[in-house]
C-alpha cells in the first residue's frame, strides 16, 4: 500500500511538471520574422550620400538608379525598427506610426510608386522634376524614421 502511495505521488510530481515545462513553452513569444537590427546611422548616411551622388550625375539612368537605391535604403532602414511585413508596401502600411506627419508618409508612398513605375514599366519616361521629387520624398522619410540627421 505504501509503495503505491509513493508511486502514484511521483508520478503526480513528474505530470506536474511536465505540465508546467509544456505551458511555459506554449506562453514563449516567436520571434518576429522581421526583427529588429541594429540601425546604423553611419551607414544609411554613407549609404544616402551615395544616392545624392548618383542623382547628380543626371539623366534618366542615374536618376533610376539613385530612386532605386533610395527606395532599397528606406526598406532597409524599415526592416531595422522591426517593421512587420513580407513586401516594403506591407511594411510601408505597418510604418504608419513611424511618421509624426501624414504628408511625410504619403510622400513615401509617391516616391515608392515612382520606383515601382521605373522597375515594372519598361515605357515609363522618367523625368527630372518627377525624379528630384521622388528623392526628396525619400530623404524626408529617412529623416522623419530618424536615420538621417535633420
Amino acid at each position: 500500500m505504501f509503495l503505491t502511495v509513493v508511486v502514484a505521488f511521483v508520478a503526480f510530481i513528474l505530470a506536474y511538471i511536465l505540465a508546467l515545462a509544456i505551458l511555459r513553452n506554449r506562453n514563449r513569444q516567436k520571434p518576429l520574422k522581421n526583427h529588429a537590427v541594429s540601425l546604423n546611422k553611419k551607414f544609411i548616411q554613407t549609404k544616402w550620400q551615395e544616392v545624392e551622388n548618383t542623382f547628380v550625375l543626371g539623366g534618366p539612368s542615374h536618376f533610376k538608379s539613385a530612386i532605386i537605391e533610395a527606395d532599397k535604403l528606406v526598406d532597409h532602414v524599415l526592416k531595422s525598427l522591426g517593421v512587420p511585413g513580407e513586401t516594403m508596401g506591407e511594411r510601408m502600411k505597418n510604418a504608419r506610426s513611424k511618421f509624426e506627419g501624414y504628408s511625410d508618409y504619403e510622400n513615401l508612398w509617391f516616391a515608392h510608386k515612382v520606383r515601382n513605375n521605373i522597375a515594372h514599366e519598361s515605357e515609363h519616361e522618367l523625368n527630372s522634376a518627377e525624379a528630384k521629387k521622388a528623392i526628396e520624398y525619400f530623404e524626408q522619410a529617412l529623416k522623419s524614421l530618424g536615420a538621417l540627421p535633420w
